[in-house]
């Protein structure tokens, strides 16, 4: 599957998706262009004076629905009602601060967490499949144990686009165990845990292995391994939140190719845009999300 074909899984039935705190104009014109594009029907939840002097302003003929709420705090438990309720399929963060918007998700009465853990993947488009790469965003210095919930995380979404069995790389600076390098004694216990089966019989997983042997079979025979997981990764972990993160700029602003991103391990993907993000990855993150909480 490709970034076309999440397209033509959303098909022409739009989406609900609710937005807290459209109150920038980033936000506001994002959920505009979605909507304009027919496959996302948005319920902004916010101060409805702010939101509607940004609609007013940018996008005049858009009249989404507005659940009026006058702290971001209101605003934030509303818009994880509305994924309680069944309401929306999935949420995206608008000017509401990224903390404030977690602590209503992970609010163990009234929130929607699903995992122990909630982390960041960035789905990016690679030999005309998608590749995830998990986690440059949420988790600075992830334990062995919150990769275990990366992985299980970044598997279903993965076989929600439509990878039946996700061959995971658990990446670090070397493909030889190092006691030395906790990176390389946190992917071997993984890649054990993977060949005993306790990611499920329908995932592959292996490492330690250094980036050039996840993505490149002739790399990785070169250095003697020989598996299903190297050279055809589909999903990358990197060992901590600045490989993760640095990686996926060099995929964006060096590679140029083609992704979206946002944050699992709640009962719906939640998308976090970024100022810096063009057009084409707000589309993507927000296309991405709704067609994870269609399915």
């Amino acid at each position: 599957m490709n970034f076309a074909d999440v397209d033509r899984l959303l098909g022409m039935k739009r989406v609900p998706l609710a937005v807290c705190m459209p109150e920038d104009t980033e936000t506001v014109m994002a959920a505009y262009e979605a909507s304009n594009q027919g496959f996302v029907e948005c319920i902004f939840v916010g101060n409805k004076d702010i939101i509607r002097g940004y609609l007013d302003k940018i996008a005049p003929g858009f009249n989404p629905e507005i659940v009026h709420c006058e702290t971001p705090e209101d605003a934030a438990f509303k818009s994880v009602e509305l994924i309680r309720q069944g309401r929306a399929s999935a949420l995206m963060k608008g000017s509401i601060s990224t903390p404030t918007l977690l602590k209503a998700v992970l609010n163990s009465e009234t929130g929607i967490k699903k995992s122990p853990v909630l982390s960041h993947v960035l789905v990016f488009e690679w030999e005309n499949s998608l590749r995830f790469l998990t986690d440059g965003g949420m988790l600075p210095q992830p334990s062995l144990e919150e990769k275990i919930e990366m992985i299980n995380s970044t598997k279903a979404l993965a076989q929600k686009l439509g990878v039946e069995v996700p061959r995971v790389a658990v990446l670090s600076s070397v493909e030889k165990v190092n006691p030395k390098i906790q990176s390389t004694m946190d992917a071997a216990l993984l890649a054990k845990m993977g060949e005993r089966k306790q990611f499920g019989s329908d995932c592959i997983v292996d490492g330690p292995l250094a980036l050039d042997n996840a993505i490149s079979l002739e790399s990785a025979h070169h250095k003697g391994l020989f598996n299903e997981v190297v050279g055809k990764a589909d999903i990358l972990v990197a060992p901590d939140i600045d490989t993760g993160n640095i990686l996926g700029k060099i995929l964006l602003y060096f590679g140029n190719v083609q992704a979206g991103g946002m944050i699992l391990g709640a009962q719906c993907p939640v998308v976090l845009l970024s100022r810096s993000d063009d057009k084409q990855t707000r589309m993507n993150s927000i296309k991405l999300a709704l067609a994870a909480g269609k399915m």
